[in-house]
């Protein structure tokens, strides 16, 4: 059981050593402070910095770029904590493939990153969805 502030002040952490370009804001936003999160936080860290690598990625030529962490409750009242960007977005019909083992669409890409996280979430009891809007934002959210 861990708290999603600490947790998420530790992410930045890590993020802020990962970034390259000043260029890319990141806000971190706890909508409950109280929020408690039964889980493994070193695998959970994981996924959280997998998805921030993503958005990097994605954002790279994007001259405003911004990555948001906002962790809250979810719909049905349990916590959630979701990266979302203001890149190019996913086209809907990729939408479905993105966690299929070794999809890609990076010329130096795996395809793996997706497809553990969503693992990662499923042995948690939870679930790792996606909501995008090309041209707009790309949001992630880890339900548990």
């Amino acid at each position: 059981l861990f708290r999603a502030d600490e947790f998420l002040n530790r992410i930045l952490t890590l993020y802020n050593s990962m970034a390259k370009k000043a260029a890319m804001e990141i806000v971190v936003s706890v909508k409950n402070p109280d929020i408690e999160i039964f889980a493994d936080q070193n695998l959970i860290s994981m996924v959280l910095l997998n998805l921030l690598k993503n958005a990097m990625e994605a954002n790279e030529n994007n001259q405003v770029a911004l990555i948001s962490i906002v962790a809250g409750k979810g719909v049905n009242g349990h916590p959630e904590i979701c990266v979302i960007d203001n890149g190019p977005g996913i086209e809907e019909n990729m939408l479905d493939q993105i966690f299929i083992p070794f999809f890609t669409t990076r010329k130096n890409g795996s395809g793996i990153g997706l497809s553990i996280s969503k693992q990662i979430m499923r042995i948690h009891g939870g679930n790792l969805k996606v909501k995008s809007v090309p041209g707009k934002e790309t949001k992630f959210c880890l339900s548990f």
